[in-house]
């Protein structure tokens, strides 16, 4: 890429997050017609709800699209630099501090592949001679970065400033204006797990660096010290390639990133702060309709014996018949509401559904499980409920987290749970900090707070 230019990123505040945007042309302004890079279109023609936000720079204009009221997401717009009558369109990239990037290579909308079905276990990379267009494979569920990669990630990090748990907005949106300095080949890992996904349902980028000044593990949540560290914001810019990371106000003390480690006063619960009982399957959240689309857990210390589990709907419709499959894309599962977001709700005791576990493509279903809080409403469906779970454990994969591992799961196409260990309590047991990622954060505008980045307790 080479630099041709830079704008202010304060016009841009309020109206959209900077991300790559050379994909589709929303709107043509009269400038792109007079420098003869469009044809002549009369007004008549023009999308009605469009309009156009201009920016001037030392290469020349630059035109961002939005439509109507709603600006959309920058990765569905496209710019052009006008500095000459014979420059044709060139994708751009913002970047960090508003300076423009001329991408090297032409950028182009691909279409969502087409998932295999249950007997095959990846997509086939093909090009068409026509389109240039590659549909990617199945993304691998493990992607270890060398020395020098770790260090390129770890200088990005380093320019971030805000605190996450102080001031989630301005850490999100330098995260992802750090996102664009992340070595190529991790963006475009983790960019086509967001798309297209893996077959266990998870990615484990291992590697990256740890603080070597890590405090000790504590012995509850409530201090987020994991926050601080370099790590956190790692993970803040590889989570941002994925979406918008969010917090959950009844959830971790409503952090953005949390501490979850083994709390002795927990340690037989169902929470994540528990230890010496296994963390059944489920759901992230499966009982509330703005439960996260990812979750991140970032390894600051790791525990030999506390494996994650991951159980993707791919590989759970492999393992059962037709009829089951297409019982479990009925609304036939109730759940109620988890303890650790009782005290916050409103109406602690409801019991919310009936909902499916399956649902969204058949080649490429949703999952939607909780072996705690689920119930099945008639006989048939409870001991199908049952069938799931055991098929969870006896096929599940397990990936144990060592320092410097982060691990991203697609909290839409698989479940998971966690083994359980045994925490020494002497300071150095498993630390792990985790965060939520939505996939289109405008959905919630309605339900966060004022920091527009938690989502009110009352809502989840």
């Amino acid at each position: 890429m080479r630099v041709v230019g830079d704008i202010s990123y304060e016009p841009l505040k309020g109206i959209v997050e900077p991300r790559v945007f050379a994909v589709g042309l929303l709107a043509v302004s009269d400038t792109v017609r007079k420098a003869g890079l469009e044809p002549a279109r009369s007004k008549a023609q023009e999308p009605k709800s469009c309009v156009y936000t201009n920016f001037t720079t030392p290469a020349g204009q630059v035109i961002l699209a939005r439509q109507g009221d709603c600006a959309f997401p920058l990765w569905r717009c496209c710019a052009f630099a006008v500095d000459a009558p014979d420059l044709l369109r060139r994708p751009l990239l913002l970047g960090r501090e508003g300076v423009i990037y001329e991408v090297s290579s032409p950028w182009r909308q691909r279409p969502r592949p087409r998932h295999p079905r249950a007997k095959s276990h990846s997509l086939r990379a093909a090009r068409s001679k026509e389109s240039d267009i590659t549909v990617h494979e199945l993304q691998s569920s493990l992607f270890t970065v060398d020395s020098a990669t770790a260090e390129a990630i770890r200088a990005a990090a380093e320019r971030i400033t805000a605190h996450p748990n102080e001031s989630p907005d301005d850490f999100g949106r330098q995260a992802l204006a750090a996102a664009f300095s992340l070595p190529e080949e991790v963006r475009a890992a983790v960019l086509n797990f967001a798309e297209v996904g893996s077959e266990a349902g998870i990615m484990v980028v291992r590697g990256l660096y740890v603080d070597e000044d890590l405090t000790d593990t504590p012995l509850n949540n409530k201090s987020g010290l994991g926050a601080s560290t370099v790590f956190a914001k790692e993970m803040g810019m590889l989570a941002h390639l994925l979406g918008s990371m969010v917090a959950y106000e009844a959830e971790g003390n409503g952090h953005l990133i949390q501490d979850m480690v083994p709390n002795p006063k927990l340690a037989v619960t169902q929470q994540s702060q528990g230890s010496k009982v296994e963390l059944e399957a489920h759901t992230e959240q499966c009982f509330s309709v703005f439960k996260p689309d990812y979750v991140i857990l970032g390894a600051l210390r790791g525990d030999e014996n506390a494996k994650t589990y991951a159980f993707s709907g791919r590989k759970l419709v492999q393992h059962l018949s037709p009829e089951e499959v297409a019982k479990l894309r009925q609304p036939l599962w109730a759940t109620t509401i988890d303890e650790s977001f009782q005290a916050y709700i409103p109406r602690p005791d409801d019991v919310r559904g009936p909902f499916p576990i399956l649902t969204g493509p058949e080649d490429d279903p949703y999952i939607l499980v909780d072996q705690d809080l689920m119930h099945g409403i008639t006989a048939e469906a409870q001991r199908l409920l049952g069938k799931v779970v055991e098929t969870y454990i006896e096929h599940r994969d397990a990936h144990v987290l060592q320092p410097g591992d982060l691990l991203m799961l697609d909290n839409l196409r698989a479940m998971h749970g966690r083994s359980m260990y045994a925490p020494r309590f002497d300071g150095k047991d498993r630390f792990i900090a985790r965060g939520f990622v939505v996939r289109d954060r405008r959905k919630l505008w309605p339900q966060l707070l004022g920091d527009r980045r938690t989502l009110a307790a009352i809502h989840s």
